[in-house]
């Protein structure tokens, strides 16, 4: 993984302060964008930010001392909580591909409901998971189990999703979107795969104007 990009950091930071947070659609989110918005959002939030090494007074963000977190085992980009992107960036080739035919009795989705959703009353099984997941949810009760699940599964677990059942990244994308699944390391992995729409709208609210040079 390269190195932290700081400046970009502290870039993306001040564009957030701006224009109080929102959120730039011209390309899905770096790890630098992450890190900023995760100090732009915590600063709000914690009581001390400067004892705690938060925000505009942090070295990453302010620039005083060490800057580089040293996070590696969880690091921001993952524990993070954000949507991955919208559906629309997932509408390609790679994001559709399916790679098997479907499992009949959906051994992982089975194993899944019931190592993570053990001990609730009616939790779904491993073939209404997979309906979900292929044709989406139909209220809010599928979406709050299917949140549940999301939120606990492992990272690793991921990719099997996609090779040990016929579910291909756009499907596992929009019931995390339906869902309002919001998990760093889930969206930073479908995020791999999202592709800008043809026609899509790039919005950088906050972005400042070109300087131009004087004649």
């Amino acid at each position: 993984m390269p190195p932290l990009d700081i400046e970009a950091v502290r870039d993306e930071f001040r564009r957030l302060d701006r224009c109080d947070g929102a959120w730039r659609t011209d390309r899905a989110p770096t790890r630098e964008d992450i890190h900023a918005r995760w100090h732009w959002q915590t600063e709000r939030i914690v009581r001390d930010p400067l004892a705690s090494g938060i925000g505009r007074t942090s070295a990453l963000i302010g620039g005083k001392g060490l800057a580089v977190p040293r996070d590696e085992g969880n690091p921001v980009e993952k524990r993070f909580r954000y949507p991955p992107m919208p559906l629309e960036w997932f509408d390609n080739a790679p994001a559709r591909c399916v790679l098997r035919e479907p499992d009949p009795e959906h051994r992982l989705l089975s194993h899944l409901s019931g190592k993570h959703l053990a001990g609730y009353t009616g939790r779904p099984s491993g073939a209404e998971l997979f309906a979900w997941f292929r044709d989406g949810m139909k209220d809010d009760d599928e979406r709050a189990w299917m949140c549940e699940l999301l939120q606990d599964i492992r990272e690793e677990t991921y990719p099997q999703l996609r090779r040990r059942d016929a579910l291909s990244i756009r499907h596992i994308a929009r019931a995390a979107l339906e869902s309002r699944t919001r998990r760093g390391a889930l969206s930073r992995w479908l995020n791999q795969f999202a592709q800008k729409p043809d026609g899509w709208t790039d919005e950088v609210p906050g972005e400042l104007p070109p300087v131009r040079s004087k004649a």
